[in-house]
């Protein structure tokens, strides 16, 4: 019996890269009000290439988004020379639009139909917050790479999940777009997934019933498990 659904969030329930372009957007005309020497000097391509590079040369951190984005900025600073406030000026303008998002059409309504009959979990690799998005009283739990310690596939970021929902692996279902990081990784601590489906379904070795091309597909899913 299922008791638990949980969710991947970028591009599961809105999709990321336009939020990412648009945020890279803001922040870049905040920064030649704010910071210019650094406008001056890096477009956004520059600004994620030096994340990348920060992710690389700190190991450690690599499962955590905002620190990644923090220490980036850091190197700015000492770069150019800036004020101690930069970093965290910068990260927290830039959050703020990378948490408007845009839902995928019948997300909220299907979250809210589920949540009637199921817990209602996280289990992601990003830094969005539910809160900021208005999306937190739809979920019971959340579960952060950067609060485990763990990516996605490792089995032990979906180990906490089923720590925090208090059920067993298989009265678990989980839902994401990405096959490496969210079947296999759901796979791998034993749980039950469904596939939000955006590659050549052929290449890989999955259930035609386990396979949705939409988020309003769950409930009626459910139904037959």
């Amino acid at each position: 019996m299922i008791k638990c659904i949980t969710f991947d969030l970028d591009d599961t329930l809105w999709k990321i890269e336009p939020v990412i372009i648009e945020a890279e957007i803001n922040f870049n005309n905040w920064l030649k009000q704010n910071y210019p020497i650094i406008a001056e000097n890096h477009d956004s391509l520059s600004l994620r290439k030096l994340m990348k590079q920060t992710a690389l040369e700190n190991p450690e951190i690599k499962h955590d988004l905002s620190a990644i984005r923090i220490k980036g900025y850091t190197h700015l600073k000492n770069l150019y020379q800036l004020p101690e406030t930069m970093p965290t000026r910068s990260f927290e303008y830039f959050m703020k639009y990378r948490n408007k998002v845009k839902l995928f059409d019948g997300v909220e309504r299907t979250l809210k139909k589920l949540k009637e009959n199921y817990l209602i979990g996280t289990i992601t690799n990003g830094n969005a917050s539910l809160e900021k998005i208005g999306l937190n009283n739809l979920f019971d739990f959340e579960t952060k790479a950067a609060d485990v310690g763990f990516m996605k596939p490792d089995p032990k970021i979906f180990q906490a999940a089923i720590k925090k929902a208090k059920c067993k692996s298989n009265e678990i279902v989980h839902v994401g777009d990405s096959y490496e990081k969210d079947i296999i990784g759901a796979k791998s601590a034993n749980m039950n997934y469904i596939w939000l489906k955006n590659e050549n379904i052929e290449d890989f070795d999955i259930s035609e019933s386990k396979l949705i091309s939409s988020i309003t597909e769950v409930p009626e899913l459910l139904k037959n498990w």
